[in-house]
Formats: C-alpha cells, sequence, structure tokens
C-alpha cells in the first residue's frame, strides 16, 4: 500500500515525510506525512510506506497532521557503514544519502528540535574491529533548536568505513531525548541489517516502547533487501512507528515537491477563558469582547432534546447587542468532508418582563477546509428610554448538536460579544439603506501581488489594505485576512489560483465577513489542469439604514474592519501536505460616506461574574465585582435590592455633608482663636 520513488529522491521523500510524522504538531511550520495513495509520480516509480494500525504515521489521507507538539524532539540515526561506499547513481549511496539529508535540514521548520547521530564513520569493519566498530556511534548534533549551519557541516564530512550497530544506536538516541518531550521520536536510516547483534534491535525496539507513551522510531530503509526490510519493519512496528522503503534514483524531480509537506495550521480560539452555565441559575454575566471555552455537543436527531447553556449579557441603555459565536469542528483529513459538523442555535430572553422580546438566531458549520468556522450571530436591543424590559436581565441560551453531521463530541467555541450604541436623530441625515440588488462586482485586477501570511482565526486575521496579495494554503487550513471598510463602500475581492500542485481536482473556498462576523458573500472554484478565478462581493454597500431596508440588510450595517476567509478543500487519500499557491486583490467600490464612529471591540473581555458588566469594565481584567461604583447597572440594581426606601440614600448624603460642613466650620474657629 502507498508508493514507492526510487533514487536519492526517493530518500529525500522518505525522510521528510517520515520526520514530518514527529515534527507534524510545530505550529505554523510544521510537517505532514501525507504519501499519495494508490497514485504514482509521472514518470517514475513510488515509495512503500507501512505503519501500524496505533502508530503516529498512516498511509492513509490524514497521517499525524496536527499531532504533536512544539516541544516534540526528533533524533535522526544516519547510516554510514561501509556498504555505504556502494556505487550509486552521481557517486555512492552515501553521497545520495548526503544530499537527501541535507535538503531535509533545509526544509526543517525553524521551530523544530532535532539532533542527530552517524554510526560506521570513525571505525573500519575489519573483522579484528568488530568491538570498537560496534561502539562507533557519534553524536553530530544534539537534540535542541535546529541549527542547520551544523547539521549541514556534519552531514558533508561524514565518511563510510564501519559496521551496522543499528540496536546500541537506538539507545543512544534514545538517551538523547529529553523524558519530559511531549513527543519523543527516532529517524533511522539505513541500508542493512545489524552487523553488531546482540542486542537484536528489534529487542532495543521493545524497550524502548515500555519507556512509555511518546517514543516512536520512524525507519527508511535504502535499497534494503528482503531480510534487511523485515528487521528494519520490525523496528518501526514495535515502536508504533512507521517503515518507507527507498529504492532507486528515478524520481528525484517528482518527490522534491514533496518536501515542504506541512500540517495545516488549526483555528486558533482566542479570548477569556468562560463556561456556559448549565442552568439558568447557575449562568454568569460576560462583558463586551471576545470569549473562548469547550462545549461537549449532543447527537439528537430531535432538536427539543438538545440540552441548553446559558450566560447572560447586560445590555447599556441605548445599546444594541450582538452575540457571535464561532463553533470550530475537528477537521479529519481522512474524510472527503472534512471532519465532523456542527449545529448552534442561539435564543435571548429578556426576563424582566413577560412582555418582552425572544430574539433567535442559528446556523450550521461544518469543518475540514470546505468553508471557514461559521458565526452563529444573535443581535438583540438593549432598553431604550422608558422601556418596562430592563437591558440587564438578558439570558442568552445556546444549542450544540451535530445530528446528521457527526458524532457527540467537544469542541473549541470562540464567542465575541459587542454593544453598538444607537445613533439619535442624525440617522435620518444618512443615506438610505440599500435593497441589497448592486449589480455583480467587476473582478479585481490582480497586479504585482507582494506576499502576506494569512492568520489563523479572525483575532488573527493579517491586516491588510486595498491591492494585490499572495499566499499559499494546505488542504484543511483556514487563511484569515482583516481590511478596513468605510460607509458608503463595497468589499470586493477577486481570488486567483494556478494549477492543482496536487494535480487533483481541488477547490479553493472564499468569503467575506462584516466586523461582528456575519457572512456578507462567498463563493469557491475548482480547479485541476489549469487555473481559475472568482469574486466575491457584499451585495451592497456598507451604510447604517441598510438594518431598515429588508432582512439581509442587517449584515451591511456596520463599518470597519472586515474579513476575507480562504479554505482549500480536502479530498480522498490523495497528497494532503503540499502548499497550493493563490493571489488575491481587494478594492473597495463606492466613496467613503456618512456613519457613526463605533466599532466592535476586538480584545479579550472582562471576567464572567454574578453581576451586570458595562461597557466601561477593564477588557481582558477583573469584571466589576470590585468596581461596582462605576457601573450604573451595578449601582441601580443595588439600589432595588436595598431594604431602603429611596429617599434614604440621598437623605444619608444630605446629613453627612451638614456634618462635614459644621467640622469645618469648628476647625475654622479653633484656627482663629488661637
Amino acid at each position: 500500500m502507498g508508493t514507492r520513488v526510487q533514487g536519492p529522491g526517493a530518500v529525500v521523500l522518505a525522510l521528510a515525510a517520515v520526520v514530518a510524522i514527529v515534527l507534524g504538531g510545530v505550529p505554523g511550520t510544521a510537517w505532514v506525512a501525507v504519501p499519495r495513495a494508490g497514485a504514482q509520480p509521472s514518470g517514475g516509480p513510488t515509495t512503500t510506506a507501512t505503519s501500524t494500525p496505533g502508530g503516529t504515521g498512516g498511509s492513509g489521507g490524514g497521517g499525524a497532521a496536527g499531532a504533536g507538539s512544539a516541544d516534540a524532539e526528533l533524533a535522526i540515526i544516519m547510516d554510514a557503514s561501509s556498504s555505504m561506499l556502494e556505487p550509486d547513481e552521481g557517486g555512492t549511496r552515501l553521497d545520495v544519502a548526503k544530499r537527501a539529508s541535507t535538503e531535509l535540514v533545509e526544509s526543517l521548520p525553524d521551530t523544530a528540535r532535532v539532533g542527530m547521530l552517524a554510526y560506521g564513520t570513525q571505525e573500519s569493519d575489519a573483522p579484528e574491529n568488530h568491538e570498537r566498530g560496534c561502539a562507533d556511534i557519534r553524536e553530530l548534533a544534539p537534540v535542541g533548536a535546529v541549527d542547520k549551519d551544523r547539521l549541514r557541516g556534519e552531514i558533508e564530512g561524514l565518511q563510510a568505513r564501519g559496521y551496522t550497530p543499528i540496536g546500541n544506536s537506538l539507545r543512544a538516541a534514545a538517551d538523547m531525548l529529553s523524558p519530559d518531550a511531549s513527543e519523543r521520536s527516532i529517524v533511522l536510516v539505513s541500508d542493512g541489517i545489524d552487523t553488531c547483534t546482540p542486542p537484536p534491535p528489534c529487542e532495543v525496539a521493545a524497550e524502548l516502547a515500555d519507556e512509555g507513551v511518546g517514543l516512536a522510531v520512524h525507519v527508511v530503509g535504502f535499497r534494503a533487501d528482503e531480510a534487511t526490510r523485515a528487521e528494519l519493519e520490525c523496528i518501526a512496528n514495535t515502536t508504533g512507528g512507521s517503515y518507507r522503503q527507498a529504492d532507486d534514483a528515478a524520481a528525484l524531480s517528482e518527490s522534491l515537491q514533496f518536501l515542504a509537506q506541512r500540517a495545516i495550521v488549526e483555528y486558533e480560539t482566542t479570548g477569556t477563558e468562560f463556561q456556559f452555565a448549565d442552568t439558568a441559575d447557575e449562568a454568569l454575566y460576560v462583558g463586551q469582547g471576545l470569549y473562548r471555552t469547550t462545549v461537549q455537543t449532543v447527537s439528537e436527531l430531535n432538536t427539543a432534546a438538545v440540552p441548553e447553556k446559558f450566560l447572560r449579557v447586560a445590555v447599556p441603555e441605548g445599546h444594541r447587542a450582538y452575540v457571535a459565536v464561532t463553533a470550530v469542528p475537528r477537521i479529519d483529513l481522512t474524510d472527503t468532508g472534512g471532519g465532523e459538523g456542527i449545529n448552534v442555535r442561539l435564543t435571548s430572553t429578556n426576563e424582566s418582563h413577560h412582555t418582552c422580546t425572544k430574539d433567535v438566531a442559528s446556523s450550521q458549520t461544518s469543518g475540514g477546509g470546505w468553508e471557514p468556522p461559521e458565526s452563529t450571530v444573535l443581535a438583540f436591543a438593549g432598553q431604550e428610554p422608558g422601556d418596562e424590559c430592563d437591558g440587564t436581565q438578558f439570558l442568552v441560551a445556546a444549542q450544540f448538536n451535530t445530528a446528521g453531521l457527526g458524532a457527540a463530541e467537544e469542541f473549541e467555541v470562540e464567542m465575541s460579544v459587542q454593544f453598538e450604541p444607537m445613533p439619535g436623530n442624525e440617522v435620518g441625515t444618512w443615506p438610505e439603506g440599500h435593497p441589497g440588488s448592486a449589480p455583480d462586482a467587476a473582478p479585481v485586477e490582480i497586479s504585482s501581488p507582494q506576499p502576506v501570511a494569512g492568520g489563523n482565526s479572525f483575532a488573527n486575521a493579517a491586516e491588510i489594505t486595498e491591492g494585490s496579495f499572495s499566499d499559499a494554503i494546505v488542504p484543511g487550513e483556514f487563511r484569515y485576512y482583516r481590511v478596513p471598510v468605510e460607509w458608503g463602500q463595497r468589499p470586493v475581492v477577486t481570488l486567483k489560483t494556478g494549477p492543482s500542485v496536487r494535480e487533483t481536482n481541488d477547490t479553493l473556498y472564499g468569503a467575506i465577513y462584516g466586523p461582528v462576523r456575519q457572512q456578507l458573500g462567498s463563493e469557491y472554484i475548482s480547479y485541476r489542469q489549469e487555473g481559475e478565478e472568482m469574486t466575491v462581493a457584499s451585495d451592497r454597500p456598507v451604510n447604517f439604514n441598510n438594518r431598515n431596508a429588508n432582512v439581509g440588510g442587517e449584515r451591511v450595517s456596520i463599518a470597519g474592519e472586515h474579513y476575507l476567509a480562504v479554505s482549500m478543500s480536502v479530498f480522498g487519500n490523495d497528497v494532503l501536505g503540499v502548499e497550493q499557491p493563490f493571489e488575491f486583490a481587494v478594492r473597495m467600490d463606492g466613496e467613503p460616506g456618512e456613519g457613526p464612529d463605533w466599532e466592535p471591540v476586538n480584545e479579550p473581555g472582562p471576567t464572567p461574574s454574578s453581576s451586570p458588566i458595562g461597557t466601561d469594565a477593564a477588557p481582558g481584567g477583573e469584571a466589576n465585582d470590585d468596581n461596582d461604583d462605576d457601573n450604573p447597572s451595578v449601582v441601580a440594581s443595588a439600589e432595588e435590592d436595598s431594604s431602603l426606601p429611596g429617599w434614604a440614600l440621598p437623605a444619608g448624603i444630605g446629613v453627612i455633608l451638614l456634618i462635614l460642613a459644621g467640622l469645618g466650620l469648628w476647625f475654622f474657629s479653633r484656627g482663629k482663636q488661637r
């Protein structure tokens, strides 16, 4: 099962793929090992890969994508035994291995923690030299932050001379790894069997496996014969690692494109930690800003059986609240649908009076590189002057259901809470709402695009302006960008991609979101042999009075930072970790106009509280339990809950002032008498 690439390219590809397994979780530039199952590079043979069911490798579509963490450690064992002096294309087998290893070092992410050792470099393989030769194991670089210059120099200086002490080398490599590392991995490259047993290498592998979870040995067999392959596969299988066979030198050029395979950079939630309450009585207040949590979903076809989770919001008088919940489904790169999906339903109820309104919003989002995580946005107005509905008494109920989309499990959730102040009579001087029938926007010309690295969430979106840009993405990934949009402007984005780097049917998806994360427009393009282009735009210019035009107008009624999200589809068992370049250009149609100055707060919100939280609460800090005097809603609540009559507080203050005045006169008169 899998592919077999031959020759130096095979070694490069096999090394890259195996090392990808253990570096798959390094944020930002991690690797992912996902071979092209059932397919062959054009014009060349293939690389065989095997792994145990419980191992970290695999030949399916997912491999170890997203596994591991930034403190994962890797030790690479190089074979410099005398058999590596055998002639090969371009020199010897060692020359091929040197070139492959140097390519590997060049491709390592800067965040990788990697070390290297080699055996057979100093002692000959003469029979009388057996004891010294089997101890000939030299550390080329200790495990730590990757030092590419040192590794390149050490690799270049390798000379093949001696024995093949695989078992002893495995022990030495294990000793290089920190016991505190989240993942410990060894990559072994060898062209022959162990010539120094005992200890038998498979028994050593079993010892290492018994040391605990997190230590796996991945093996590359270079021109390995049947006996060698059996021994090397035993090492990999015993530790839950992967074995990869590399043969002759026919497909180096086809292999090099896969050296940059990396894991997807997953959505990163941002904000103050909070928890939904299981009952309304236990619900805490949240304030303005960003929050994050995890939720346990259910899988119920009967939506009435989906349990509700609760929180509270105190909407300041004269404001409108927006609660945007972004559920982040798990991504399964082995699933052509991309993995799990989730339905989110939000309901707000004002509990202060039975005549107060009840608002409902719901949406469905699915993960895995088809569409970026969708936000369910609930909007509701606070207390107006003379209104009997108390704005501090809003209860928000949330339901999370995976029925028909996947199994019930725990998901990460990001939430944005915003309070928009309602303007006064100046609303009448602003342009009327647009009905949303704007003609299709003309494509934006892409000219001299500037490189930009998109963020991995709304909060981490890369800042851009009007202009042309370039980026790259791998299947299952999301890229986010933020761009300012003025009143009266209509955001237009054109995205363009070249032929599929993976040489398969790929799909690129693009969407524009408003400042409170409501989707304004979306498009997708499918491509393979030739590049394609698409243009996405809102259906009207951004105008405050759009909210009064029709139901769809509310989404396009807030100016400020808008978001562009790009994602790439996942299809079957094709190789996944290859970056697909794309270009895009941004243009604002329309002249800037008039409207309020308010923009959402994209900072961590105040700590959840049992008391209402005002808009002046410090972002990311304590709420108002210790600062109630600064929060009018809390002071009002304290007055209402007091057992004293309403006149008691001002009367008490008056008495205190009279006493202070009397003391002042007494002090002054004493001073004059002296």
